[in-house]
């Protein structure tokens, strides 16, 4: 598909999963300059995310990845370069204040916004983030207070609203921007989450003799109360296994991981951040017995995907959207309590890595499958610009 912005489909030939059905060719191109026929993609993240990379900033990247790749003339935006000329199509890839200015610019520029919300509305969660008792209590009173009260102007109601079409990653986060938002479901696409087909395939040795053999239970990601470590080390404290928390403190967390450090017993391991394209990471993928993730919520987490690829055993929170990619193929657990996590990381461990698990998540989340859906929600949001210009 290597001009693949002369194949612009109408929204209402595509099916309720984002998947084309027709493709048609379009006037959309006479909205573009003569001069270029190959949508032009500029992808923007957080500033923070440069910093301390997680799952929203692997995202863009290999969005952007699979998007050159069927022939999209994509890239992250450089904001010193960009400023909205020759672009058709302005991703955001999460929801920051920052990002509401940029996209009101896009608007008044007869720019396409996407917006990937990357988000999960939860009460609970909220008194898990840093911060003193009455910060916290404070939030969570904003928090529901913003969710009783939809019709609220908040700068993330405004965003939302701004963007030409929203990709949220799940069905289930979905619903949570129509219900909280009021926001109309003709504006909504699902884009699943992918990972790389790499991650098939991993050198068990290389990992498992950094740490002192394999069969431990991994915990990847970055450090912060979201990720709930703390709350895995304490459950799992006495048990027997073996525990290797891969990752680093986000920049102002670096007291919680010192919490986790001073809870950890000999049993518990701390490694480094891996970088996203270093072998080593499917290395660890393929020596640990199982991915534990006990977060607070995840949309699902690409570290999930990732070593379910090969068909490591994911011991998972039941939080955000979890069930909704692996169904019946890994086990829940409440982060909220230590018994919950204890059974559930055991019981996984006891498990043994299963084709079905990686057959699953090859079949339905590679980055190919991202980049049509993405392409189908880029169509939407590019007639919604025609339409309203």
């Amino acid at each position: 598909m290597d001009q693949v912005s002369t194949l612009i489909q109408p929204p209402g030939v595509i099916d309720p999963h984002g998947v084309p059905m027709t493709w048609l060719s379009s006037s959309l191109l006479l909205h573009r300059p003569r001069k270029s026929r190959t949508l032009r993609v500029r992808a923007v993240g957080s500033a923070q995310g440069r910093l301390s990379p997680g799952g929203g900033e692997i995202q863009l990247i290999e969005t952007v990845n699979v998007l050159r790749e069927i022939g999209l003339d994509a890239r992250p935006w450089r904001e010193d370069f960009d400023r909205c000329r020759e672009t058709d199509v302005l991703h955001i890839f999460g929801s920051l204040r920052e990002h509401l200015s940029l996209a009101l610019m896009a608007r008044r520029r007869g720019v396409a916004v996407a917006v990937s919300p990357i988000a999960w509305f939860d009460v609970e969660s909220r008194m898990q983030e840093s911060g003193s008792l009455a910060k916290r209590l404070l939030r969570r009173g904003k928090f529901a207070l913003a969710g009783a009260v939809t019709w609220t102007p908040t700068w993330r109601k405004r965003l939302y609203e701004t963007a030409h079409v929203l990709l949220p990653n799940s069905d289930a986060e979905r619903r949570q921007l129509m219900d909280r938002f009021r926001l109309p479901e003709a504006t909504i696409r699902v884009v699943p989450n992918g990972a790389s087909t790499r991650f098939r395939n991993g050198d068990p040795h290389a990992f498992a003799e950094r740490v002192g053999g394999a069969g431990y239970v991994l915990a990847p990601g970055r450090i912060e109360p979201r990720k709930n470590q703390l709350g895995l080390i304490n459950a799992m404290r006495g048990q027997g296994a073996r525990l290797v928390i891969l990752g680093d403190a986000v920049r102002g967390h670096e007291d919680y991981e010192a919490r986790c450090r001073a809870a950890a017993d000999t049993n518990v391991t701390f490694h480094p951040r891996i970088a996203h394209d270093d072998p080593l990471l499917a290395s660890a993928y393929a020596s640990c017995g199982c991915v534990a993730l006990m977060s607070w919520f995840e949309t699902p987490g690409l570290v999930a995907l990732e070593a379910g690829m090969m068909g490591t055993p994911l011991a998972l929170t039941d939080r955000g959207c979890t069930r909704e990619y692996f169904g019946k193929h890994a086990t829940y657990a409440n982060p909220a309590d230590a018994a919950s996590i204890r059974m559930a990381v055991n019981t996984t461990l006891a498990q043994g890595r299963t084709a079905e698990l990686a057959a699953h998540v090859s079949s339905k989340f590679t980055w190919a499958n991202v980049a049509e859906a993405t392409l189908a929600g880029y169509e939407q949001a590019l007639w919604s610009a025609a339409a309203r210009a």
